[in-house]
């Protein structure tokens, strides 16, 4: 079972609140859209869940367990795995330094695992193993990202913006290795501001527009015009 339950969530940075009493849900092996313009608070969302930012009021329950305000090690820890906006890859270190770092909390044999799991998926990260994360391109920086989310092995997956700065082309094609990557076991909520590609792979979505939520409902009747989402996004 990985379920999220988000109830009269409050976060704010300093005395600016930017989440505003936020309710929502992910059962176990669902994949949930977290929508909304630029600015709208999605971001600031995940990083609460995932433990970089304490919410002001409200309960982030996983599993049955109050986790607002725990460690990010102690999120990872549960299974939790973030794949935050911009990649973030340490551009110092070289690309199998880079996967390493998502297996810090786990032993040598599954290591080699999540390595192998990994180079299958993105045979180009294992031919550039060696080479500075920094130098590589925004979409292999994004393999990267994706990559070392194998290596975790989570039970429940945030993904923020993974479209981002990428071609069409190329954003289609890591929808589809997303859908191949992670079992349907594994819980997803995924912020995006194509809603399109989001409503495409998901089962459900919640809109957002300066952090309270504004519209819920089911994919299905929405995909085949995600522009019908505009008046939510914009407050028209």
């Amino acid at each position: 079972m990985s379920q999220l339950i988000i109830s009269d969530l409050k976060v704010g940075y300093k005395k600016n609140e930017v989440i505003h009493g936020l309710n929502i849900e992910v059962n176990s092996g669902e994949r949930v859209a977290l929508l909304g313009a630029n600015g709208a608070g999605k971001s600031t969302v995940l990083k609460t869940i995932s433990g970089l930012l304490t919410p002001n009021e409200g309960s982030i329950r996983f599993n049955g367990d109050d986790i607002g305000g725990s460690s990010p090690a102690d999120i990872v820890d549960r299974g939790i795995v973030h794949v935050p906006e911009g990649r973030r890859v340490f551009p110092a270190l070289n690309v199998e330094d880079n996967l390493k770092v998502a297996n810090y909390r786990k032993g040598p044999e599954s290591l080699a695992e999540g390595l192998e799991s990994a180079y299958a998926a993105f045979p180009i990260l294992e031919e550039r193993k060696k080479q500075p994360a920094g130098l590589l391109s925004g979409g292999q920086q994004q393999m990267l990202s994706l990559a070392r989310a194998i290596i975790a092995k989570p039970k429940f997956l945030l993904i923020d913006e993974m479209s981002l700065g990428l071609a069409p082309l190329l954003v289609k094609e890591f929808y589809q290795t997303l859908d191949s990557l992670f079992s349907s076991e594994i819980s997803l909520l995924l912020v995006e501001q194509n809603a399109g590609m989001a409503l495409a792979h998901c089962s459900r979505f919640y809109v957002i527009r300066n952090g309270d939520l504004v519209l819920q409902g089911d994919s299905e009747e929405y995909r085949d015009d995600p522009t019908r989402l505009q008046p939510a996004y914009l407050g028209q």
